[in-house]
């Protein structure tokens, strides 16, 4: 069943319930006080009658005149139509003589009399025959005895009499219509709610399917603010996300493929110019080979480390070290290569925090150390032959910052988004020129975040670009 037929048998079956038990309990309600109606009215009836009797009795000074009269005993049992209230008015009252058809207010017919020896003057042969006897007394001298039986409206065992009470039978009818009407706007409702609960959910799954089968430009597009309009507004996030990777992912194979295969052809070109005898194997040629596939291995190795991050492969050894001492290793053994470009080295600041007390952070030293290579190197290399660069150390309450700052040229504040993307570079050509493969700052940036920390750029006050270190620092125990 799917989730329509779910709901709507749901409210259906709850509204049958309801219907149901509210039937049982008005048609036990209904007989109950129908029954209690019954006895009032036939108590009503026989001291009404046991008045008049006595009446008769005291008028006539015997029971004579009413032996073997059919018509005065008819008369005698009679009800009364109306009663008068305290304050003068005359109430109608519910008048038994108007429905003779229905046996439960025939009392005048279950009633029977009898003389002070019990001998019979109407009704019944015998007293003992009657459910209930009640001796008649005039002036304390016993004059007869009055018998009658009660009405059987509970009772089981007058089925002729409750098969024929139309009072009874016409109002469980008319609840029942009622009960039938509003079972069948239950019916109307049932299927507006579930209708109305169940399109949003199959519009989220046809959302889906889509999803599923790779179209990701797929939104549910709901509207409201219950918790199917949540789900779905998640969904659609989800769906951009997922929209924004496949993008990725498609740029990032375009780009993977068009970065190896540049080295690849030049190495193919070079090869082949030799194989035909158009070059000689020389030292400078062997040179041009070793360089194509020093940035081949380069690339390589730099896919391989930032995939490697993507999926969990990078493992890191947390401990408390300084990060300090680390940054002057890796600058020192940068330092030939940074003057081969004649590249001003300035890390006084450098030098002076580490004379300070030492600021522990939580971290992997080897893949610090990779961090700090790669921002060195890129500075180093994307700074103008005769420039500068500067390490800036600052601390706060709770993190160490780390500053590396180089010379013109400088970056736009459009480039500077877009410099952590991979395989992005300012200059391609140029970067190529020197070795840079586009990798070295997303690499960077996934180190840093594994450490709880972050990356920022900027502009240098030196002209260039200002890279930002963040990393947050053990709290110093007092002395």
């Amino acid at each position: 069943m799917n989730l329509f037929a779910k709901l709507f048998l749901a409210i259906v079956l709850t509204n049958l319930a309801i219907i149901a038990i509210q039937l049982g309990l008005t048609a036990g309600s209904l007989t109950s006080d129908f029954a209690t109606l019954v006895e009032r009215s036939e108590q009503s009836h026989v001291e009404q009658t046991r008045t008049r009797l006595l009446a008769f009795y005291q008028r006539e000074g015997s029971w004579q005149n009413l032996r073997h009269n059919r018509r005065l005993w008819q008369q005698l049992m009679k009800p009364e139509q109306v009663r008068q209230n305290r304050d003068g008015r005359r109430d109608k009252i519910f008048n038994p003589a108007q429905h003779s058809d229905r046996r439960y207010f025939d009392t005048g017919r279950r009633i029977s009399l009898y003389d002070h020896n019990k001998q019979r003057i109407e009704g019944k042969p015998t007293l003992q025959s009657n459910r209930y006897q009640q001796a008649l007394k005039l002036d304390g001298q016993l004059i007869g005895w009055l018998g009658w039986d009660p009405a059987h409206v509970s009772e089981t065992t007058a089925s002729k009499q409750i098969s024929n009470d139309e009072f009874i039978f016409q109002q469980l009818n008319n609840y029942l219509w009622i009960a039938l009407s509003a079972l069948l706007l239950a019916l109307l409702m049932a299927w507006f709610v579930s209708k109305q609960l169940s399109k949003p959910i199959q519009r989220l799954m046809k959302c889906t399917d889509k999803l599923m089968q790779g179209d990701f430009s797929s939104r549910a597009n709901q509207m409201g603010s219950d918790e199917l309009a949540i789900l779905a507004r998640r969904i659609d996030k989800l769906a951009q996300i997922l929209e924004d990777n496949e993008k990725s992912r498609r740029q990032w194979m375009s780009d993977t493929s068009h970065e190896l295969r540049t080295p690849l052809t030049v190495l193919k070109t070079q090869l082949t110019a030799i194989e035909d005898g158009v070059f000689t194997m020389d030292a400078d040629k062997t040179a041009l080979l070793l360089s194509e596939v020093d940035n081949l291995s380069r690339l390589v190795d730099d896919l391989y480390q930032l995939t490697s991050a993507d999926v969990g492969g990078y493992r890191y050894t947390m401990a408390a070290i300084d990060p300090l001492p680390l940054l002057m290793q890796t600058i020192q053994g940068l330092e030939s290569k940074i003057a081969e470009r004649a590249i001003t080295l300035d890390t006084t600041a450098l030098t002076h925090a580490m004379t300070l007390s030492p600021r522990e952070v939580i971290a992997d030293k080897e893949r610090l150390c990779q961090l700090f290579s790669n921002l060195i190197e890129n500075a180093r290399r994307y700074t103008d032959s005769g420039g500068q660069i500067r390490i800036v150390i600052a601390h706060e309450a709770s993190r160490v910052i780390i500053r590396i700052e180089d010379s013109a040229p400088g970056v736009s504040d459009e480039q500077k988004v877009r410099l952590f993307e991979r395989f992005y570079r300012v200059e391609p050509s140029r970067s190529r020129l020197y070795g840079g493969s586009g990798l070295g700052l997303a690499l960077c940036k996934t180190i840093i975040e594994a450490h709880q920390g972050n990356i920022a750029l900027s502009d240098s006050s030196l002209g260039g670009l200002c890279v930002t270190l963040s990393l947050p620092c053990q709290p110093q125990e007092n002395p």
